[in-house]
């Protein structure tokens, strides 16, 4: 016979081991979990769509083939199963975004992913309670945020027992039942009831039911990637670890007598043909506005330039040439639209396509030169570097693009430029800032290299909700630096941020100075504004 602290241990021990089925149950890779039938659905009103989502390798059964229908769902394991269900891949951020969801936690991933497109808030600044049962208005509310573009648009909500449902949580409720992916019972939504696996399995089959129902309709976004200080051999390498469809390499630029300088390296090309990318090869004016000006202000110099520019096309069978020219004179505005429109009808004779890089409209002689609209009609793309909200020599230390910066200044070009025409210039890099004497200084960083500093020094890092980003903090020989990151988090908010408008593409600054896992950031955003699109 037992004692009865004997008894106690072994329900304990119980106890445990079925907690630890019931996370295996949903929470494990599908490439981990049970590959036989499940053995506890057969009476389960949601069988079909359980065996089904277990096909598609959305949920799992533990390791001896169980389910577990009827209990309830935990907040990691539901953002898991939806993750799974969009197409949206873990993130393996450098950052943890919440304390107590640590990179040990076997759903890191799948909520580094969600934090990234703003879809699963924590419970607090820090943290997520990836345990706790979600109640059925939170689930309504993760389904909203991810599946919806346009989430803040306002509904009624007619169950009866809405002022049982939380204020931030009425409009999504109110939408997920209008678009049925959760019911009422008996004219009742029960805000605060645990949804149960076989609940969530009906829920998600319904919406993995409408994305199969739909094919996706617009062109592939243009992923423009600027090759910098880096080989060719090393550019091709760096490519293949991205998500970039067009290749820049940095090959021509005007020289001071007008002519141009050619570094092309036919072997890129050929490998970027080979592998189904694009090459639209930089022409640059080295920021030099005196031989801008001589150049462009001469007829037969400028069509010189237009003329070689498009012998390229054919001589080293590139797809397009992209024109990025800074720190020229206003003076020169009428100059330099008149060369985008000869240089835009000779490529377009070819069929090959035109690309302007712009700075965003500050009101000053750096963004003067650039009439928007004009250089809209006569290229093919607009490419808006939308970083440097805060510069070396500048006044102020900052981030390079605020989440709100970002957004504005987007907006604003939109006034001016067709959405379509634009592509949408992302930092992969970051700044370190620090007070010398009365000298305000700055380091610029890869996104790798700023990992390594706050690690070396244990920085304190915080994330700020109102600019969208980390901020990092530390002491070095007793001098305060600040980073503002730019990670997985931060990047794939600004694609979500962009993608809210129909644009034509996203470019990088520069492809090899990011961290791996921001290309499956963006690569989620991508994939959730496609899932959208579908519903």
């Amino acid at each position: 016979m037992m004692n009865k602290q004997q008894r106690i241990h072994i329900w304990f021990v119980s106890l445990v081991f079925l907690m630890y089925g019931l996370t295996l149950a949903i929470g494990v890779p599908a490439s981990t979990a049970s590959s036989n039938n499940l053995h506890d659905i057969a009476n389960s009103y949601a069988r079909q769509q359980i065996q089904s989502l277990h096909e598609a390798g959305i949920i799992a059964g533990d390791e001896n083939g169980y389910f577990h229908p009827t209990q309830p769902v935990t907040r990691a394991e539901f953002v898991t199963m939806l993750s799974r269900t969009v197409g949206i891949k873990p993130v393996s951020g450098n950052i943890v975004s919440y304390t107590d969801v640590p990179k040990s936690y076997w759903a890191y991933g799948y909520v580094q992913a969600a934090a990234a497109l703003n879809i699963a808030s924590g419970i607090g600044p820090s943290t997520f309670a990836p345990k706790r049962t979600i109640s059925r208005e939170e689930a309504a509310t993760f389904l909203v945020r991810a599946l919806e573009q346009n989430a803040s648009q306002t509904t009624s909500l007619t169950v009866k027992d809405a002022k049982s449902v939380s204020s931030w949580a009425r409009n999504s409720v109110s939408r997920a039942m209008q678009n049925n992916w959760l019911v009422g019972y008996q004219g009742y939504f029960r805000p605060n009831a645990a949804l149960s696996r076989q609940e969530t399995a009906v829920i998600l089959q319904r919406i993995l039911d409408d994305l199969n129902k739909q094919t996706p309709s617009a062109k592939p976004l243009v992923s423009l990637g600027w090759q910098y200080q880096s080989t060719t051999e090393e550019f091709i390498a760096q490519v293949k670890r991205s998500g970039v469809n067009t290749l820049s390499p940095r090959w021509y630029f005007l020289e001071k007598d007008g002519t141009l300088s050619d570094f092309t390296d036919l072997s890129l090309v050929h490998w970027a043909h080979a592998n189904g990318k694009k090459v639209w090869a930089l022409f640059g004016n080295k920021f030099d506005s005196a031989a801008t000006h001589t150049a462009l202000s001469d007829v037969t110099k400028r069509r010189a330039i237009v003329q070689k520019l498009s012998s390229y096309i054919d001589k080293y069978q590139l797809d397009g040439i992209n024109v990025d020219f800074e720190g020229f004179a206003p003076a020169d505005r009428n100059n330099f639209t008149l060369f985008i429109q000869e240089l835009g009808t000779a490529l377009h004779a070819k069929g090959a396509i035109l690309s302007v890089d712009i700075p965003p409209d500050s009101g000053t002689d750096w963004s003067e030169p650039y009439d928007f609209a004009k250089l809209a009609k006569y290229a093919d793309y607009l490419v808006l570097m939308a970083y440097e909200e805060h510069w070396v020599g500048g006044t102020k230390s900052g981030p390079v693009a605020s989440l709100p910066w970002f957004k504005g200044v987007i907006s604003d070009l939109l006034h001016e430029v067709p959405a379509q025409k634009l592509i949408v210039g992302m930092p992969l890099y970051t700044r370190d800032w620090y007070q010398s004497g009365k000298q305000l200084q700055s380091v610029d960083l890869s996104i790798p290299q700023s990992y390594q500093l706050i690690s070396q020094y244990k920085a304190t890092t915080k994330w700020d909700e109102s600019i969208g980003q980390y901020r990092s903090t530390y002491k070095k020989q007793g001098v305060t630096h600040t980073i503002w990151l730019e990670e997985s988090r931060s990047m794939g908010l600004k694609v979500q941020a962009s993608l809210q408008w129909q644009i034509g593409g996203l470019a990088y600054w520069s492809v090899g100075s990011e961290s791996t896992d921001m290309w499956t950031a963006i690569a989620n955003s991508i994939m959730l504004k496609q899932a959208r699109e579908k519903l």
